[in-house]
């Protein structure tokens, strides 16, 4: 039975799809979401060839997770609030989201199968790809 449903949410409209799905499923089985949105961790971006490095700014800055904070207000407003929670965690995807399962106890992950990476460019499934080859449960990813 499926009592509890992780969302992984960027933003895109393949998420959004997973979260209308989770929340139809969930009003079947009467099951509790959580919404996760994953920030990015700073990048290290080599500069060539003297060895040298560039660090790129934080994602979590106030108004970006006042911007999250939003997407996931808006995306579980239609979610009974006794039924919701929302999680925002700083890692890789993929593997934030399979830690996040684990550790949650989450019987099902619901995804998108594309995403919105940082900078806006469209991902092609590799998220998706590697929290089904590695996420050890069960998961849906909408279309």
């Amino acid at each position: 039975m499926i009592e509890h449903i992780l969302v992984a949410i960027d933003g895109s409209e393949h998420s959004r799809r997973a979260a209308r799905f989770a929340h139809d499923l969930a009003q079947q089985t009467r099951a509790r979401i959580t919404l996760l949105f994953v920030l990015e961790p700073p990048r290290v971006l080599p500069l060539g060839f003297l060895d040298a490095a560039a660090i790129s700014p934080p994602h979590a800055s106030p108004q970006e997770m006042e911007k999250v904070q939003r997407l996931l207000d808006e995306v579980a407003a239609d979610l009974p609030k006794a039924q919701v929670e929302k999680l925002v965690e700083l890692g890789q995807p993929a593997d934030t989201i399979g830690t996040v399962a684990e550790r949650t106890q989450a019987d099902l992950i619901v995804v998108g199968a594309r995403g919105l990476s940082r900078g806006g460019r469209w991902l092609l499934g590799s998220v998706s790809d590697r929290v089904i080859q590695h996420a050890g449960r069960p998961v849906t990813v909408v279309h």
